[in-house]
């Protein structure tokens, strides 16, 4: 009889057997499906690609690498907050205040107190 069962050790190993039968087929089929290279789409080639480039990094490549990306999402969401303001500073008064009026629940009295309040903050009377 050969030792077909027995681990490294010399002791009968039938854990992963059992942790098997434990899952079902279609469980199975899911966690361990993969697809071959000529059924990949370009861009799930791509993707490959770069998990594997990934992979194969050191702990202080990758380590880098997320810095890297980390500093480059950071300036570009700087440089889009920064149109962004451009964008906003454009809107005058009267266009703000015509956006409030489309709100649901304010009415002409409580559009006038707005336009009076922001007429006087943009003069400078900070009293009123």
């Amino acid at each position: 009889m050969g030792k077909w069962n027995r681990n490294g050790e010399g002791y009968a190993d039938t854990t992963a057997g059992i942790a098997i039968g434990r899952v079902s087929k279609d469980e199975r089929k899911i966690a361990m499906a993969k697809k071959r290279n000529c059924r990949r789409t370009t861009d799930e080639s791509i993707i490959h690609e770069k998990v594997v480039r990934m992979r194969k990094m050191t702990d202080r490549q990758l380590v880098n690498y997320v810095d890297e990306m980390v500093k480059k999402a950071r300036s570009e969401s700087l440089n889009q907050g920064k149109e962004q303001k451009k964008e906003a500073s454009r809107l005058s008064a009267e266009d703000f205040v015509e956006e409030i009026g489309r709100i649901k629940g304010i009415g002409t009295a409580t559009m006038y107190k707005i336009r009076e309040l922001l007429n006087n903050r943009l003069e400078g009377n900070a009293d009123a």
